[in-house]
């Protein structure tokens, strides 16, 4: 008899427990009035969201899936890998493996990237990087990116990444074969760390610990399969 209030005792003070002791990082647009909202769990799970925005990634494991609102309301979600082979399939191929490719980013050796000393933003030191060569543009504007190497913003980092490139892939049909390369472009400089600033139009506001409910790291529905994905992308062409 002596169990039963027990176990209500522990499931009680478990369900008083916030669920993710995590970290909340903010990020602010110079360009718009917008921030970008970076939550990570201690299970290293990342949530990525817009201000104002209904859409969010999450960063779950090694995959990162994109989730929005469609017009009646209901969510979607698809992981990025699986919508650039979905886009592969219905158009002539753009992507590739270049989301999936083990070793260092294939145009590395076109950007030329040089440290230019240390700067601290939004509370975080890092590494001040000048990158040139960006789109492929030799003797372009050089772009200014200050990077952290710090093992607690890794995560965050990562979810950046992706969410730069989940950015990227819808403009495949327009962009062709440029979108592959902004992706492999993407990865390069994030080789270098974490942004913290980029070009001073793109910066880390805030850092600190949260408690963020387990529930902001679930995936709403169940991701959309590439075939299915494939079959709403033919839908969308003009009949011939």
């Amino acid at each position: 008899m002596m169990l039963r209030p027990l176990l209500a005792l522990v499931a009680l003070v478990s369900f008083a427990l916030p669920a993710h002791a995590g970290l909340r990082a903010v990020y602010g647009s110079a360009e718009e009035n917008k921030t970008l909202v970076v939550e990570v769990a201690d299970s290293g799970d990342v949530r990525i969201a817009e201000s104002g925005d209904t859409s969010f990634g999450l960063m779950l494991g090694d995959a990162f899936y994109v989730v929005s609102r469609q017009p009646d309301g209901s969510a979607m979600a698809a992981r990025i890998e699986d919508i650039a082979a979905a886009i592969d399939q219905v158009m002539p191929p753009v992507f590739g493996d270049a989301l999936t490719h083990d070793g260092p980013a294939r145009p590395a050796a076109r950007l030329a990237m040089k440290r230019r000393g240390e700067r601290t933003v939004g509370g975080r030191k890092g590494d001040v990087w000048r990158v040139e060569g960006i789109g492929g543009v030799a003797g372009g504007t050089p772009v200014e990116y200050v990077m952290s190497l710090d093992d607690d913003l890794k995560p965050i980092g990562r979810a950046l990444e992706q969410f730069m490139h989940a950015a990227i892939i819808p403009g495949a049909p327009l962009m062709g074969s440029a979108a592959a390369e902004f992706i492999e472009e993407t990865r390069a400089i994030f080789a270098l760390g974490t942004p913290l600033d980029v070009g001073g139009r793109f910066q880390l506001r805030s850092i600190e610990r949260a408690d963020l409910a387990h529930e902001r790291f679930e995936l709403p529905v169940p991701p959309a399969t590439r075939d299915a994905l494939v079959a709403a992308m033919q839908a969308q062409l003009p009949k011939k």
